[in-house]
Parts: structure tokens; sequence; C-alpha cells
């Protein structure tokens, strides 16, 4: 049985205590046969940033994506108050990524991740 998968490119980020920041994901379809790349209508879905141990373990933080847009854009603003509880302050480096789910059919998709650094 073959397995047909999307690829989903790393993107490593720096995060900066004590300021508000954006992070996003775009989802885009590319058919096969004719080569074309369309992104995805990510309105009616609902998007979530997960930041992660190291080993992806844990999940440190979760933040709700305020923007899904119809050119397949999943955008979480994180207030610059997140990440300044002394918690952090050993909490240095981790993973993040952006996951989508459809509403009405429960389909969930990794748009984005990779590696984050947080500087003081």
């Amino acid at each position: 049985m073959s397995v047909i998968g999307s690829k989903v490119g790393r993107l490593d980020i720096r995060l900066v205590r004590g300021d508000s920041q954006r992070v996003g994901g775009r989802w885009r379809r590319h058919n096969r046969r004719t080569g074309q790349i369309t992104p995805v209508d990510l309105t009616g879905w609902g998007g979530t940033l997960e930041l992660r141990s190291p080993d992806g373990g844990e999940q440190w933080y979760a933040q709700s994506c305020q923007t899904m847009s119809t050119d397949g854009c999943a955008i979480a603003d994180i207030p610059a108050t997140a990440l300044t509880a002394p918690v952090w302050a050993v909490r240095r480096s981790g993973q993040w990524k952006i996951s989508v789910t459809n509403t009405a059919t429960g389909t969930r998709k990794t748009i984005a991740w990779g590696y984050w650094t947080l500087s003081a």
C-alpha cells in the first residue's frame, strides 16, 4: 500500500521576549498533473499555534489563530505579555507548529512547523 503525503517545509523563527509577534503559515495545494499551485481557502477553519519543548513532548504555549484567510494563511498574534513569566527564563528554545482544523469535517492538517528560539 502506498502513502501519499505532502511536504511541509521547516521554518525556524526567533521570538523576542516582551514583544508582540505574529506567527503564521500558508497552505497551498499542488496539482501534480497541471503543475498549478493554488491556495486553500481557510475561512471556516480553526487554527492553533503551539510552542513545544525541544523534544516536542510538552506543549508550553498555545494560541488560536486570529486570521484565517481565503489565500491559505493562518496567523496567530502572540501578545507582548505571553512569554514574560519567570518560567520562560529557562525555556529558551523548542519546536513550533501551526495546525488547522476544518470545523465541519474535523480534518486536521499541519501547515507550518520548525524550531523557535527566545531572545531576551
